[in-house]
């Protein structure tokens, strides 16, 4: 008869089996997981070049009040840039205000000025202000207390102090009351407006 003969497959060809799905799941997993492992290093180097230069966790840029759980501040020592040592036990029943900085931190620098004429407005009333400084060099600090001629208690973190008190970045500062529990916090600048306010409902 004519026509084409139907042409059949050889019996040894291979056929695609259950061996074969699985090759191609792990295959498009593995596309997957490199896919993710650089999204992941694109968005820890962008985080990287927004914290600080020593390592810290960034910038607060936008001032704002921040939520905080009322609670008693554990006793701590400071060692000031003049030699001296604060520590917080000694100022019980005053309104104690820590402020953490930097002074490669451009809020930082703006708020310097309004912490320096609070402090000398309030001293006298019970206020106590400390800075204390973080991710920096001394000579960097220095050079910034400097600048601004900051006369209020200064000196670097001591060990863990910014991680005992929470904070997420620079500039942060916390409202500790004559009872000695912490009671208000402001992330990011605060301006001069908003740092009478808070001063004088503690001192009052």
């Amino acid at each position: 008869m004519g026509g084409f003969e139907p042409v059949s497959e050889p019996a040894n060809r291979p056929k695609a089996g259950p061996r074969a799905g699985l090759l191609s799941v792990i295959g498009l997993a593995l596309i997957t997981l490199v896919a993710a492992g650089i999204l992941g290093l694109a968005g820890y180097t962008l985080v990287r070049r927004q914290s600080g230069p020593l390592g810290g966790p960034g910038i607060n840029a936008v001032g704002r009040p921040a939520p905080v759980q009322a609670r008693p501040v554990p006793d701590f020592n400071i060692r000031l840039y003049n030699g001296e040592t604060f520590t917080l036990s000694e100022h019980r029943g005053q309104v104690v205000v820590v402020n953490f900085w930097a002074s490669w931190c451009p809020p930082c620098r703006s708020e310097a000025p309004t912490l320096e004429a609070v402090w000398q407005t309030y001293r006298e009333r019970g206020l106590v202000l400390v800075g204390v400084n973080v991710w920096d060099s001394e000579a960097a600090a220095l050079k910034f207390v400097r600048e601004f001629g900051l006369t209020f208690p200064t000196g670097p973190d001591p060990g863990n102090l910014g991680v005992e008190f929470g904070i997420t970045g620079i500039p942060e500062t916390y409202f500790i009351d004559r009872r000695g529990r912490l009671v208000r916090r402001w992330v990011g600048p605060i301006g001069e407006a908003q740092f009478r306010t808070l001063v004088q409902d503690l001192l009052d």
